[in-house]
């Protein structure tokens, strides 16, 4: 049996829910770009929240869209410059202002793309799912469970990153006489004291921090350790 390798060293970022990103995010990420030298960096998706745009009644305390966008922005930019090239998928948070819309009866020719109003950087690319080495990158919200990447790796037939499901990460390997794959998922980076995630705050789970790495087609899930006060240890525990 085989396990196909590939050429490229792969960051996976996954659920930065912006605003409601763990304020250590982009340093643990940037940390783990430089101790594996990545040089693809892909988003499986929920790169920003929109809590605001959401079909859930809202909280008296959030923002308003205009304002949680404008701040989405903001701290996004500091993403755009730290990786100024990144393939995205599209995800179920993402894409909350089109379902607006569509309920709304107002035809999506008629929006701005994702790219327009997060003002993207060119190198920043949305589809719903990216391929890389014969890997499958998607959000992972077309599957529910605590092994929905597995479930949609075999879907796929080949070797299946995903997010979305935020208490859950690690890698799972799947083989038969010919050839081997894997499933990751890649965990969050959303701070769970935020107003985003009140609705959690009983849940029996906790969100499990982190990213994932694909090197050479060999797959590893970094979590973010935490000290006491809910901050970033500094660590890279491989």
């Amino acid at each position: 049996m085989r396990l196909s390798k590939g050429k490229a060293r792969v960051l996976v970022i996954s659920d930065l829910q912006i605003p409601f990103e763990h304020k250590d995010a982009l340093a643990f990420c940037q940390a783990v770009e430089e101790e594996f030298g990545t040089e693809v960096v892909v988003c499986v998706g929920d790169e920003v929240d929109q809590m605001a745009m959401s079909r859930f009644d809202p909280d008296p305390e959030q923002d308003g869209p205009s304002v949680e966008l404008d701040k989405s922005i903001i701290r996004l930019r500091h993403w755009y410059a730290a990786f100024p090239e990144v393939l995205v998928c599209r995800s179920n948070h993402t894409d909350r202002v089109y379902k607006r819309a569509f309920f709304a009866g107002i035809p999506e020719k008629y929006l701005r793309t994702v790219e327009e109003w997060l003002d993207a950087p060119e190198g920043w690319q949305w589809e719903q799912q990216w391929e890389v080495d014969g890997v499958v990158y998607e959000h992972g919200d077309a599957c529910g469970g605590m092994h929905a990447a597995r479930t949609l790796a075999l879907r796929n037939r080949r070797s299946t990153v995903i997010g979305h499901h935020h208490s859950h990460g690690g890698v799972s390997f799947m083989a038969n006489d010919d050839e081997m794959i894997f499933s990751m998922n890649a965990g969050c980076l959303i701070d769970r004291t935020s107003i985003a995630f009140k609705y959690a705050k009983h849940s029996a789970l906790a969100p499990t921090l982190g990213c994932g790495v694909v090197l050479y087609g060999i797959p590893q899930f970094v979590p973010m350790l935490l000290n006491k006060r809910g901050r970033w240890t500094g660590d890279i525990v491989l």
